[in-house]
């Protein structure tokens, strides 16, 4: 009876922090065509935004830590301002996510900036090291 007890207590226990690490915690990320297509339907919400740092101009105020910059895919670009560290990653060219909320004005307005490792941490073929 004990362990039947203590088996179900800890099957409750996994089942518990299965779901509520599942739930709540997630959030899909959008490529900038998406954010694009739906730009009148998706302003104003918290969303998740993946693509590419543009060649466009990169300003970096390091007094202020205010950095703007346009973020795209293909034809689609998608201005952003971010308020805080620059990532030691960030350059031209670099995959990056950004979350916050887009502006009636068509800018995306970050509050988390994360890049993703640059291309030569990889060998030739295409295995990270």
């Amino acid at each position: 009876m004990k362990l039947s007890v203590g088996v179900l207590v800890i099957v409750a226990s996994v089942a518990y922090l299965i779901v509520s690490g599942a739930t709540g915690k997630t959030m899909y990320f959008l490529t900038v065509p998406e954010v694009q297509q739906q730009l009148t339907t998706l302003t104003g919400a918290p969303l998740r935004v993946a693509g590419k740092v543009t060649d466009d101009p990169i300003a970096w105020d390091v007094r202020q830590l205010s950095l703007a910059f346009v973020m795209g895919e293909g034809q689609a670009r998608l201005p952003v301002r971010y308020q805080g560290v620059k990532p030691d990653m960030f350059q031209t060219g670099v995959d990056v996510i950004v979350e916050g909320r887009l502006g009636s004005d068509g800018v995306f307005a970050a509050s988390v900036l994360m890049t993703s490792c640059p291309s030569k941490y990889q060998d030739d073929k295409n295995t990270t090291l």
